[in-house]
């Protein structure tokens, strides 16, 4: 289904390395790899999408990484929206877009929290069909969706179970370099970038239903997709492990 803000994708091309994209963000190596598992779990053939949560002080490039991430594989000509006011627009913008990206967030409503929970698992709305009195139209969507802010926006349980946290560091200026110049880089690095992500979603499709854990967190389908593919950005799958428990206990079996 083409709606009118999408725009195309580059043709993907091989032998890329996704260190290409490490040049476009400024986060930590960890947080870097919390990215990396986002972006790979975005394909996720059914359960729950992990949230992406960015955050960080002014001027570290909150709304760039956002566009830049969501880019990859949906690019949109509205990139990057203000909060929704009610459910009805938030079911809506899940309806013309695979990516859900917010920005500039200093908090979440609860109504809005309870919403994106829902939908990052699949959740319905439902609501009156216009000019009829008792018709309704569903909206059933499943999508994954990036928050943006200064502070952390996510602050109610359900939703942190479902969040991927990334601090962004401050760009120093020396270093900041003007919009144009970075997404003509970025335009270039793209296909290659794409290749690689693609090829990390192969390898989890090959590997589905193989993988074994000694313990899951909430996420259980998202870590198992992930630790199928994440290999393929040449990292270990216990490396993923220790990051998403923040412990050494846990191994993976394939």
């Amino acid at each position: 289904r083409r709606t009118r803000g999408m725009l195309p994708l580059p043709p993907p091309e091989p032998g890329g390395s996704i260190d290409l994209l490490r040049r476009f963000l400024r986060v930590s190596d960890k947080d870097f790899l919390s990215i990396l598992a986002w972006l790979l779990g975005l394909f996720l053939p059914s359960g729950t999408f992990p949230l992406l949560v960015l955050h960080g002080s002014q001027g570290s490039g909150k709304s760039s990484i956002t566009r830049f991430l969501r880019w990859i594989i949906d690019p949109n000509s509205s990139p990057e929206r203000a909060q929704p006011t009610d459910e009805r627009d938030l079911y809506i913008a899940a309806r013309n877009s695979y990516i859900l990206a917010f920005g500039n967030l200093s908090g979440l409503p609860s109504w809005l929290s309870d919403a994106l929970c829902r939908l990052l698992s699949g959740g319905g709305f439902s609501t009156r069909q216009l000019y009829t009195d008792c018709d309704e139209i569903i909206f059933a969507e499943r999508r994954p969706i990036i928050l943006n802010g200064i502070s952390q926006p996510a602050a109610r349980p359900d939703l942190l179970d479902r969040a991927l946290l990334v601090e962004l560091e401050p760009i120093s200026d020396d270093l900041r370099r003007p919009e144009s110049e970075l997404w003509d880089a970025f335009t270039q690095a793209h296909p290659q970038i794409l290749g690689v992500l693609l090829d990390a979603v192969s390898l989890a499709l090959a590997n589905r239903g193989k993988v074994r854990v000694s313990y899951l967190p909430r996420l259980a389908d998202f870590v198992l997709w992930t630790l199928g593919g994440i290999e393929a950005f040449n990292i270990d799958q216990n490396t993923f492990l220790r990051h998403i428990f923040r412990s050494e206990e846990h191994t993976s079996e394939l």
